[in-house]
């Protein structure tokens, strides 16, 4: 009986050690996210280092004719379609290049620039249009990531402590098993933050990317107009 009590206890006290380690570490962790995260008052959800803007402005990567306002694009079903294409990522650039050239070829030459402007406002238009749907989802999963990682700071706190008095009185199998349980829910929870944490980065260069496919897509319009 007295052999049972001590590896019980022995086996409690190695559960509290580990338990221990990754609360503390993992409390470290999460207060360290916080503090990174913790962004101007302007821009509270924003995650990513560089600065928030919802819209591509036309005059970082366009210098042809003013398109503010210019929605004469909406009623044309071929410009519209095209610069669907256009700004897809999976369409190679010198595709993207080829499909501009058929496209002003094939405008009669008077009307030629107005419509390759009207083409790139339609690409800015949707382009902007993405990519706020894209901001807003980079702000979304950062607030859930935010809420997880409070709950997972509160799951440490209830956790054992290191230095605990071990129990004098006989631990079963049950509530060993009872820790080891909670131990290993809260060691996964951990885990999953982490891996998810892991996507911001990569999400956060997706406007970006898509700013680069923009102006890509602005230079190959702009070399078909003819003033």
């Amino acid at each position: 009986m007295l052999k049972t009590t001590l590896n019980s206890r022995r086996t409690y006290g190695r559960l509290l050690a580990s338990v221990a380690m990754v609360a503390v570490s993992t409390s470290f962790a999460v207060a360290a996210f916080s503090k990174a995260h913790a962004a101007d008052a302007a821009t509270p959800d924003w995650p990513c280092v560089w600065r928030k803007t919802l819209q591509l402005d036309a005059a970082t990567i366009w210098d042809g004719p003013s398109v503010e306002g210019l929605k004469t694009w909406q009623g044309n079903d071929d410009i519209r379609k095209l610069s669907q294409f256009l700004i897809s990522r999976r369409v190679k650039l010198e595709d993207v290049e080829a499909a501009v050239k058929k496209f002003a070829e094939a405008q009669p030459a008077d009307v030629r620039d107005q419509k390759l402007t009207d083409l790139f406002a339609a690409v800015l238009s949707r382009s902007n249009d993405d990519r706020k749907l894209i901001i807003s989802g980079i702000e979304r999963f950062h607030k859930r990531q935010l809420a997880r990682a409070k709950e997972i700071e509160k799951q440490g706190i209830v956790l054992p402590k290191a230095g605990e008095m071990l129990p004098t009185e006989p631990i079963s199998a049950t509530e060993i098993d009872k820790l080891s349980d909670e131990e290993e829910r809260y060691k996964w929870d951990v885990r999953v933050f982490q891996e998810r944490q892991q996507n911001i980065p990569v999400a956060c260069e997706i406007p970006q990317l898509m700013d680069e496919r923009t102006g890509a897509v602005a230079r190959a319009i702009r070399a078909e107009m003819k003033s």
